[in-house]
């Protein structure tokens, strides 16, 4: 080969492996995603924990996690590097959060990562979550529904709407499907269960990730009216 050629073709082989380069660099950059959006889209079982309260349920949970995994850690060497961190010694127990934890979720889950293994995605996914529940489900997939609850105020005609739907579906059993109080004294008129609204209030808490669950399409039908 001549070095004219020589040269040629050493100038075709840089230039392809840059366009390649510059071409798995673009694929890379375009398949990050936020970690909040790979948690909906990986990890449909899972919820970020939305509610900023540092005594809610889910929190105080989620910090024992953390605490756990960091208890022998001095401040500044725990996974997140917390100011209000301190080493833990004995059982860790469960407590309040504190609004230093919550903010560090929130501002990790808006950080990218390219896939679901990528470590702060794994961390995100085991500090900062809770159980995908029936709630969940119902809100994110009906905007044009409302959930009836026990403690709010509402219309006595929008529960005897959702009762009158819930009979009908079980009208010919001999035991209804969420075993109500009372169900077969109850079943042929319009005056609801004493426990009808508290057994919503529970179903809404449910576990479930999937819409063709039946403890989700339940509490649709017999627990949610049209707004």
């Amino acid at each position: 080969m001549t070095v004219a050629a020589k040269v040629v073709s050493t100038s075709v082989a840089v230039g392809a492996t840059s366009v390649g380069g510059v071409y798995l660099g673009t694929e890379l950059f375009r398949n990050r995603k936020t970690i909040v959006d790979l948690i909906r889209e990986k990890n449909p079982s899972k919820r970020l924990i939305s509610f900023s309260s540092v005594s809610y349920d889910a929190w105080k949970k989620a910090y024992k996690v953390y605490k756990e995994e960091n208890k022998e850690r001095e401040k500044g060497q725990d996974s997140w590097k917390l100011n209000g961190w301190s080493k833990h010694s004995g059982d860790v127990q469960e407590t309040d959060a504190t609004e230093e934890f919550i903010n560090k979720c929130k501002s990790n889950s808006n950080l990218e990562a390219s896939k679901n293994n990528d470590f702060l995605y794994q961390q995100v996914l085991k500090y900062c979550t809770r159980a995908t529940l029936v709630s969940d489900l119902i809100v994110e997939n009906n905007k044009g529904r409302k959930l009836l609850k026990s403690s709010s105020s509402g219309d006595d005609s929008d529960w005897k709407k959702v009762w009158n739907v819930y009979k009908q579906q079980n009208i010919n059993k001999a035991s209804d499907t969420w075993s109500l109080t009372d169900w077969s004294n109850k079943k042929s008129g319009d005056e609801l269960p004493s426990n009808y609204k508290t057994t919503c209030d529970t179903k809404f808490a449910e576990e479930v990730f999937r819409t063709d669950d039946e403890k989700y399409l339940n509490v649709l039908n017999w627990c949610t009216i049209p707004v």
